[in-house]
């Protein structure tokens, strides 16, 4: 009898079909049989991920962003993208959701021309970025400010910084001394038993037209005899010339040599709203306040400053 040879490719079917081997063509680990059971046509369709449209910028304090959603409702929200140069160099610094979200408020580190472009997300998947808009973000700031005249106030022993109290309005290594910082072992703010001082005249000029006041920041240089027990600096601030006050804020005292301790903040309103004219040289007083669970604690001051933050 005449035996044909299969061709090469009818012999591979072969080989896969039953699980031998040819030597030259490894069986597979699996065998796997696709079957449509459809009875008419299927349809697939493909969908491109849209990116949000109409995005603008508004400065300030902070970049405003706003703009109108993206189509696709099964997106996840979107990514906030900026940068400090126009056409490159973006980096994401946000995400905004949900899908139907359409503002995001951007607050830099810096003052400065901000460039942002958004876009779509679902999972890792990205639309294509908006167009590019920019924002000019300034926060005014008076910088630091040094009293310039001071008195002592009651409670205490009644004399607050009582020896050369004129030092603690210049950052120059001269300092204020309040010796025996109080009559109570209290440690609380509020305690009478406390020595208090008052300090003024920050010269702080603020511009006559602020949209806000952002935060005031006092930074007082002290430093104390010695660091045994509880030693507190308390600060009030006034806004008609000490005929009101705050609430305190204090930080520890935690060494003898001169330290800048600083209260509040950039982004702190000491509880209240403030217009300008509550900061000007007449209405605006800064109350220190010596707290120590050790009557004979002695408290050095060297300088205290204040900063103001604004929008202008």
């Amino acid at each position: 009898m005449r035996i044909r040879r299969l061709p090469v490719v009818a012999a591979a079917i072969l080989a896969l079909a039953t699980g031998t081997s040819l030597g030259f063509l490894a069986p597979p680990a699996t065998l796997a049989f696709l079957v449509d059971s459809a009875t008419s046509v299927a349809t697939f369709t493909t969908d491109g991920l849209d990116p949000p449209t109409s995005l603008s910028a508004t400065g300030g304090a902070s970049a405003a962003l706003a703009w109108t959603p993206t189509v696709d409702t099964y997106a996840s929200g979107y990514q906030v993208l900026r940068s400090a140069t126009s056409g490159s160099g973006y980096a994401q610094v946000a995400t905004a959701t949900p899908r139907t979200a359409s503002s995001y408020a951007d607050v830099p580190a810096t003052d400065g021309t901000y460039y942002y472009v958004l876009r779509s997300y679902l999972s890792s998947w990205t639309s294509a970025q908006t167009a590019e808009v920019s924002a000019i973000v300034k926060m005014g700031n008076t910088g630091l400010k040094a009293c310039t005249t001071q008195s002592a106030d009651t409670n205490g022993d009644g004399n607050g910084y009582e020896t050369n109290p004129g030092n603690g309005c210049t950052d120059d290594g001269l300092v204020a001394t309040d010796l025996n910082s109080g009559t109570s072992t209290s440690t609380s703010c509020a305690n009478a038993g406390k020595d208090r001082h008052r300090f003024a005249t920050f010269g702080l000029g603020l511009p006559g037209a602020v949209i806000s006041i952002n935060g005031i920041t006092v930074k007082a240089k002290e430093a104390l005899d010695a660091t045994a027990g509880t030693n507190l600096i308390c600060a009030q601030l006034s806004w008609n010339a000490g005929t009101s006050w705050t609430a305190t804020q204090q930080v520890n005292v935690t060494s003898t040599a001169q330290t800048w301790y600083t209260l509040g903040g950039s982004a702190f309103l000491w509880g209240r709203a403030w217009a300008v004219g509550d900061l000007s040289d007449a209405n605006f007083r800064v109350r220190l306040i010596d707290v120590s669970s050790v009557t004979t604690r002695d408290f050095f001051l060297d300088s205290v400053q204040v900063q103001v933050n604004y929008t202008p």
